[in-house]
């Protein structure tokens, strides 16, 4: 067995709230859970955030909806066996990543209130677009702590010029601000979307040489950054 680094214990949160880490990583994460309060604070924040959404108002899905995702289920690739353990250090924190991802976008289908056949279609095809960023041959993961609290991780593929941002443990914001996400390069800022609470979207046309930045904008967003960012990361390490 691998031993788990330090520094990517601290990127486990989503993966361990969850239950997504296998039974020797899910130990070696409680041990290091007792010793970091930061840690501790995110995964109750983000199991806080899944019982607020299990306990979401359901409505009764269309007829044939059961059927139509059991049969994309068959469809989906599954992923190749891993690389021998020498070779394992970024692909075992991006598998963590994107185990995190596949469970977050089942639990959200399970429970968000698909009423048509478009809002189904929609949320299988960002569920897909984002696993095939996260389990792309070349993908790659940054992480860091922001000053906002929590930390955001980027999962890139230059292959794909795709990238993953995935935020937990943010700090909340007062009314009428919220947190706004950038691919930054030499041409400038372009912004990726909006964050509230722990989040994951999908940035595109990102490059080697950009970056990730996440600033506190007005609510509803702006066409450049304003603010002093709370995090700025590069898409590849």
């Amino acid at each position: 067995m691998v031993k788990i680094l330090a520094d990517d214990l601290h990127v486990l949160t989503g993966s361990y709230a969850l239950d997504a880490l296998p039974d020797p990583e899910r130990a070696e994460f409680e041990r290091h859970l007792r010793h970091c309060p930061s840690c501790d604070a995110e995964v109750r924040g983000l199991r806080e955030t899944a019982a607020r959404m299990a306990m979401a108002q359901a409505v009764s899905p269309p007829p044939g909806m059961e059927q139509r995702v059991l049969a994309a289920a068959y469809r989906t690739r599954q992923l190749p066996p891993l690389p021998p353990a020498h070779h394992r250090r970024v692909p075992r924190r991006v598998a963590a990543f994107a185990a995190a991802a596949s469970v977050a976008a089942a639990v959200a289908l399970g429970i968000t209130q698909v009423s048509t056949q478009h809002q189904l279609e929609s949320t299988r095809a960002s569920a897909a677009a984002i696993s095939r960023v996260v389990t792309a041959p070349d993908a790659r993961i940054e992480t860091t702590r922001t000053s906002a609290g929590g930390s955001v991780s980027v999962v890139a593929s230059a292959a794909l010029r795709e990238a993953v941002i995935t935020a937990a443990g943010l700090g909340s914001l007062p009314a009428g601000r919220v947190y706004q996400v950038w691919v930054i390069s030499p041409s400038g800022a372009r912004s990726a979307g909006l964050m509230a609470g722990p989040s994951t979207l999908l940035a595109s046309a990102v490059v080697p040489g950009d970056r990730i930045g996440i600033t506190v904008e007005p609510a509803g967003g702006t066409s450049k950054p304003t603010t002093t960012p709370v995090a700025v990361l590069p898409a590849w390490p």
